[in-house]
């Protein structure tokens, strides 16, 4: 399977080629031994992975939440990094928060980002690094919303995932965690498909997912069992949006959420079901 996409259109995501020849003798080894292609591909990136966590642990040391406190919201990018529509988000969320107790930051994870194949579980690797970062076992840290754009919903859905095993183990259930994906890229893998509507938001208190039908990515256009998702295709503000030169309307979910979903939830206990709030796989057109 061969093919690239140029690094600035489809949200900058780029992506290496893998041999055809490669992929099918992974699938025809993993069918012969029984075993799920996932469980092969993660044996096959175990040194790059286990390189990946290491350097995120050296890289952001001391760093995601360098003011301790209470409230931390990060942000993971698409595979092309911080951009203009995600500055726009992280301004959003600043300006909304509480200064004195909320830290916000995006992380740009491109440098560990490889190909195709290898994007998912390197975003994961990522995500459970900063998770490792952010716990200290105490109830200082109250809430943590993890805000994932396209295939950054894997590290995502990683850390929020990891920091709850975390807490299971420690303090029950601080922190709240949230999850917000914005057009999430849900294939894991080569032959992952369906991974991300079988898992992404699965240990969180609020999972969210904001998505468009008709932009050109795949695997990125279906609402996700685990979440309440929130359609914006028709939205009445995408007539006013003007997209920039060499974007696709995959961006527009990001933008809705920056500029119209977010509100005032910013640092806000949502959980599915209460006030309002929707459930779990429900899907509300805006």
């Amino acid at each position: 399977v061969d093919f690239e996409i140029d690094k600035n259109s489809i949200h900058k995501m780029q992506f290496k080629s893998y041999p055809l020849s490669y992929c099918i003798f992974l699938y025809l080894f993993s069918v012969s031994l029984g075993l799920r292609l996932s469980t092969i591909e993660k044996f096959a990136l175990n040194n790059r992975l286990t390189s990946i966590k290491v350097e995120t642990r050296h890289k952001f040391l001391g760093s995601i939440n360098d003011k301790q406190s209470s409230h931390v919201i990060l942000i993971f990018p698409g595979a092309g990094g911080p951009d203009q529509f995600t500055e726009e988000l992280e301004n959003k969320i600043i300006s909304s928060s509480n200064q004195g107790v909320t830290t916000v930051k995006t992380l740009d994870w491109r440098e560990f980002k490889g190909s195709l194949f290898t994007a998912s579980y390197d975003g994961e690797a990522f995500g459970e690094s900063i998770s490792s970062l952010l716990w200290n076992g105490d109830d200082d840290l109250k809430i943590v919303h993890c805000i994932g754009v396209s295939v950054g919903a894997f590290a995502a859905n990683a850390c929020v995932t990891e920091l709850h095993r975390l807490r299971q183990k420690d303090t029950g259930n601080k922190p709240y965690l949230r999850l917000t994906l914005l057009d999430p890229f849900t294939t894991r893998g080569v032959f992952g498909a369906g991974y991300g509507n079988e898992n992404f938001g699965s240990c969180v208190d609020y999972a969210e997912q904001y998505l468009n039908t008709d932009d050109p990515v795949p695997t990125t256009n279906h609402p996700l069992q685990l979440c309440t998702c929130f359609d914006v295709t028709s939205a009445r503000e995408r007539s006013t949006f003007e997209l920039p030169v060499d974007e696709t309307m995959h961006c527009w979910p990001l933008v809705y959420f920056a500029r119209y979903g977010l509100g005032k939830s910013t640092g806000k206990v949502l959980i599915h079901g209460e006030d309002g709030n929707p459930l779990r796989g429900s899907v509300t057109k805006l």
